[in-house]
């Protein structure tokens, strides 16, 4: 009996020293994103500024809190950034103005993610548990980009902290990546 519970303790650390190996974690503020990367061979992580700035209509402050990802040789192949809202906002509803675009479209054009005014098509993606949107960029004659956002802590729609993936890899690639990805608030 003993040994056997011996056993199964020793078989549950090996099956959590795996997990681990396989999973990165990046802090980037009040998240942990952590996703496996492993899988793309050599990668190196690097964590920039945090960024503040001033959202008018609705009035509130956010930061950007980033991580770029090299995979090889590509600097930027997988970005991360962190937005986190001094209030919680909605994230669902249309936001009044030029665009009938949502929260989380808003923060994936506020990024620094996207790359110039390029095709832009979007739709809903579960990420990590949670309904996200994922967009896909044209990027005419070379790999599409993909961008993930979802938000670790939307409650009936709105939240304060919105998380975005970008991915410059082919989509098998980065689709594992994605469906990777785990999240916690700190």
């Amino acid at each position: 009996m003993m040994k056997r519970l011996l056993t199964a303790i020793c078989l549950i650390g090996i099956a959590s020293t795996i997990a681990i190996a396989n999973g990165e974690t990046i802090e980037l503020g009040p998240a942990s994103v952590s996703m496996d990367l492993e899988s793309l061979g050599f990668y190196s992580i690097e964590t920039g500024s945090v960024t503040s700035i001033e959202h008018k209509d609705p009035d509130f402050i956010y930061e950007i809190i980033p991580a770029n990802i090299q995979v090889g040789e590509t600097y930027g192949a997988v970005q991360v950034e962190v937005h986190k809202m001094s209030t919680t906002e909605p994230l669902d509803d249309p936001i009044s103005g030029k665009h009938q675009e949502n929260g989380l479209e808003h923060c994936i054009e506020r990024s620094n993610l996207l790359t110039g005014g390029k095709d832009i098509q979007t739709e809903s993606y579960e990420i990590d548990g949670r309904q996200g949107l994922i967009a896909t960029i044209d990027e005419e004659g070379q790999e599409p980009q993909y961008i993930v956002a979802y938000s670790p802590d939307k409650e009936d729609g709105s939240g304060s902290i919105v998380c975005i993936v970008a991915s410059r890899l082919p989509w098998e690639e980065t689709e594992k990546l994605f469906r990777s990805i785990r999240t916690e608030v700190a």
